[in-house]
């Protein structure tokens, strides 16, 4: 069984496109925004996403240029009107992994693109995330490098893979008290942030020998390097 990550904020698409793939057997997670499929995405096993874009362009290229970004790239299935001119440029299609379904349609369409997106990307995706010569495991949360294991928190899962897809920029505090930690803007505690940066970069340095890959730049932020 594979399971299926569906974006939408229409309720009679989310019906459809549920009832269509359940029936056959996937398991859905469903989704009514960009940032709740990105937060999804740390707590879940997916093998491929249906994106309506009645979400909205920009919520559309956010999130199909970060479901193609870092280690993974899922395959991924657009709902779109015919004629959405926006298309050519905002979702590239990966011929032969990709596919778009002209609204309106039936659940046997969406179906039949799903199915076939997951022929072609083989039907899974890897379990585990390579971070350099670490690898970090998405069903144990253990961490593994030369000689050494750790077993990192839920938190802290999420906090290092949202790292990695953010691998080389600086995120601020601020950004990962919303993205990982789910506070609205403008709430939450630094101190919260710093303080699993410190616990999270401790086990990094058990599985890295020493080595510091997670960098503290002064009053804007971390980065991994």
């Amino acid at each position: 069984m594979s399971c299926v990550l569906l974006v939408t904020r229409d309720p009679s698409t989310e019906t459809l496109a549920e009832r269509a793939l359940s029936a056959s057997g996937h398991e859905v997670i469903t989704a009514r925004s960009s940032d709740a499929a990105i937060r999804s995405l740390f707590n879940v096993r997916i093998d491929a996403a249906v994106v309506d874009s009645a979400i909205g362009e920009l919520e559309v290229k956010e999130f199909c240029g970060w479901l193609r970004s870092g280690n993974d790239s899922y395959p991924i299935v657009l709902l779109a009107p015919a004629g959405a001119r926006w298309l050519a440029d905002l979702f590239p299609v990966d011929p032969g992994r990709d596919e778009i379904v002209t609204k309106p349609c039936e659940g046997k369409e969406i179906r039949s693109a799903v199915e076939k997106t997951l022929d072609a990307a083989g039907g899974a995706r890897l379990e585990v995330i390579s971070i350099g010569n670490l690898a970090l495991d998405r069903n144990s949360h253990e961490l593994r490098g030369d000689g050494a294991t750790v077993q990192l928190t839920p938190t802290e899962f999420r906090l290092i893979c949202y790292l990695v897809q953010q691998r080389g920029s600086i995120v601020s505090a601020e950004e990962l008290l919303e993205k990982v930690w789910e506070f609205f803007p403008g709430t939450g505690s630094s101190e919260l942030v710093r303080s699993h940066v410190r616990n999270l970069r401790n086990k990094l340095r058990v599985v890295t020998g020493g080595a510091d890959i997670v960098q503290t730049v002064p009053r804007r932020g971390y980065r991994l390097l």
